[in-house]
């Protein structure tokens, strides 16, 4: 009988990353994940333990990505690992720290020590998938109307324009996947290098332990909107592309048995994202939330969306996943609320 393949996923504590391993352990892959102590380790195997009692899955101390040997060890302990799957990478806005050592230097240098580790001690891997995201594709809102945005974009912010933190964390997006290219150009690996390129990732924990009453950066707009003052005026707040995060861990698992994907960069969407349309949702969904959430102007959602949103085209992805059919944004916000009001009264 042969033996499950092994995947090595950085970061495995990640909101996206434990979507992953749910996933990878669904279909009998051997996990190794890297985790900042033994404590969230512990957490992270019992947790999925309870679901995949035969499931394998152990982990690894990486306690920071940007030591330039930060991987070494991992890789040269587990030679029998084939595919890497490099989430780890900030997120969370409010870190306290100087811009380029919060966002630039960690995203950059997690990138290119995962990289090398690769190069140095695993020869034998045959695939690295390493998330990115839409922030390094997005161009300024002004150029919404006249951009669709597709998988050859690129941002063009450079750091010396960085003057806050949410462009230091786009630009940090942007960074990293050209260090990552680069890295793959002039060094010629014979893996293949797949990014994936989402942009706000929402959807439930992978287990309602996991859920708090602040919820993680990207779903947590969600709850913003919720509090938003009552009014019947037109929502137009948060205009974006939305994705939900049982799709951006398939797509991290599609190039490693998709060859048409094994080298792509998949810039992935589900659908706009704006402020009135959740709102819609929300009103037509949950009726224990009428009169405690805003309206706004119901009817104005679609037009919000083409005036604000970006445009995009992902049938490039679309078409080499097989006509991939992606989870809508009205399932990934009840998902969330569902998941939310099981374990929290609204306030």
């Amino acid at each position: 009988m042969s033996q499950p393949t092994t995947v090595l996923v950085t970061g495995a504590t990640g909101f996206i990353a434990q979507h992953i391993l749910d996933k990878l352990l669904t279909k009998k892959y051997k996990v190794i994940g890297t985790v900042r102590s033994d404590a969230k380790g512990d957490d992270l195997v019992k947790n999925f333990k309870g679901r995949y009692p035969e499931g394998e899955l152990s982990f690894e101390i990486v306690k920071d990505i940007q030591t330039n040997d930060a991987f070494d060890d991992v890789l040269k302990k587990h030679p029998e690992i084939k595919y890497v799957l490099h989430t780890a990478s900030p997120f969370s806005f409010g870190l306290n720290k100087p811009f380029e050592k919060a966002y630039l230097n960690p995203a950059v240098e997690g990138t290119l020590n995962i990289l090398n580790a690769i190069k140095k001690y695993a020869p034998q891997v045959t695939n690295v998938v390493i998330t990115s995201s839409f922030a390094a594709i997005v161009q300024d809102a002004k150029d919404f109307k006249n951009t669709v945005h597709t998988n050859e974009t690129w941002n063009p912010i450079k750091w010396e324009d960085v003057k806050t933190e949410e462009q230091a964390y786009v630009a940090s997006k942007k960074y990293a996947e050209q260090a990552a290219r680069k890295f793959y150009a002039e060094n010629k690996p014979s893996y293949s290098l797949a990014t994936v390129n989402p942009p706000f990732v929402l959807g439930p924990q992978t287990f309602d332990s996991a859920v708090t009453k602040k919820l993680n950066s990207s779903n947590e707009f969600l709850n913003i909107i919720t509090h938003f003052p009552a009014s019947d005026e037109p929502q137009n707040q948060v205009p974006l592309l939305a994705v939900d995060v049982r799709d951006v861990a398939e797509f991290h698992i599609l190039p490693l048995e998709n060859k048409e994907l094994a080298n792509e960069r998949q810039f992935i969407a589900s659908s706009p994202f704006i402020a009135q349309r959740v709102l819609n949702i929300l009103n037509d969904d949950f009726s224990e939330l009428e009169g405690l959430i805003a309206k706004g102007d119901y009817d104005s959602a679609s037009k919000l969306e083409e005036e604000y949103c970006p445009k995009y085209d992902i049938s490039s992805t679309v078409k080499k996943a097989g006509g991939y059919k992606f989870i809508t944004l009205e399932q990934s916000v009840d998902d969330v609320f569902k998941q939310y009001l099981s374990k929290y009264s609204f306030s």
